[in-house]
């Protein structure tokens, strides 16, 4: 006796390719790119928040108290998770999530110098023009970032220090301008 196969359900086999394609096309967190601050940076969370994530995603992790007079808008506490190993922008990079009063202000993603190019490309074809384009750096201040030369590094900080950064790049531009 032979079985006799259940008829397709069209309505079924459209929806599986629909979820298909989506998954094909949805870029993975270790897929993402420059234009986007990884995803544990949970600008404003605590380190106890953030943690269980930096664990899960840095091959090591190394909390530091640093000095609270080295971060202008620290008022009780200065600490960084120094991260080694975390998938971002197509390769394992070392990074540093810097909280001031236990609320993740900014992270900075070391790069290669010889990548510049290719990862302005990349933050010009997600956020436009930038908003400063320096000898030092080229910030994006409208998407909260930049991309430092002189150490070369991707910068992402928060929208509650915002008005700090958009301060230090206009600074930067008008020493630049004299």
């Amino acid at each position: 006796m032979t079985a006799k196969a259940a008829p397709l359900n069209p309505l079924a086999l459209a929806t599986a390719a629909i979820t298909l394609a989506a998954c094909a096309t949805t870029p993975s967190p270790a897929q993402a790119g420059p234009e986007t601050a990884p995803a544990m940076a949970r600008f404003g969370a605590s380190l106890e928040t953030i943690r269980p994530m930096l664990d899960a995603a840095c091959d090591t992790l190394t909390i530091r108290d640093l000095p609270l007079e080295e971060m202008p808008v620290a008022q009780t506490s200065h600490i960084q998770a120094d991260c080694t190993g975390l998938d971002h922008a197509g390769a394992p990079r070392e990074a540093e999530f810097v909280f001031a009063d236990d609320a993740l202000a900014f992270v900075w993603v070391l790069t290669e110098a010889e990548e510049a190019g290719e990862l302005r490309a990349a933050l010009e074809a997600a956020h436009g023009a930038p908003s400063h384009d320096l000898p030092p750096a080229t910030a994006f201040t409208q998407a909260n970032l930049a991309l430092r030369y002189d150490t070369p590094e991707l910068l992402y900080y928060g929208a509650h220090i915002e008005p700090m950064y958009q301060g230090w790049f206009d600074q930067m531009a008008s020493q630049f301008a004299d």
